[in-house]
């Protein structure tokens, strides 16, 4: 019996994931090549909302008008992404005295004409491997 638990553990590890895919992120039109590129990456409508608890988050020095990432092997499911363009990179969107960002910013989808988009508005579904662009404005 014990040799049959361990034979089956043994198929089940070298199963390839059906449900693991790739999401390419390429981010264009960004205008100054300085500062980074701040971007985070939700599963759910709740983080996506009080922007807690991403899936991935991280930061990307500026070298050019785009750039492009890979995140491996995420679990198939509904993802949202937002970005911002820190210019003067100090860690913040900077908005002006109405609140309007005046550094870059983008939605998945390309979302969010007039203001931050919903989750739904934002998500894309993995199911293979994706390759999206966001558009920075």
């Amino acid at each position: 019996m014990r040799k049959l638990l361990f034979g089956f553990a043994s198929m089940i590890v070298l199963l390839p994931s059906a449900t693991a895919a790739d999401l390419t992120i390429a981010i264009t039109n960004i205008t100054e090549a300085t500062g980074k590129v701040r971007w985070v990456v939700f599963d759910s409508e709740a983080n996506y909302q009080s922007d807690a608890n991403p899936v991935h988050s991280a930061s990307s020095r500026v070298n050019g008008e785009g750039m492009k990432f890979t995140l491996h092997e995420l679990p198939a499911g509904q993802y949202a992404i937002k970005l911002y363009h820190d210019a003067n990179d100090n860690g913040e969107l900077d908005s002006n005295m109405l609140g309007i960002p005046t550094e870059g910013y983008g939605f998945s989808n390309n979302a969010g004409r007039f203001g931050p988009p919903s989750f739904e508005d934002a998500a894309v579904a993995l199911e293979d491997d994706l390759a999206i662009e966001i558009r920075v404005r």
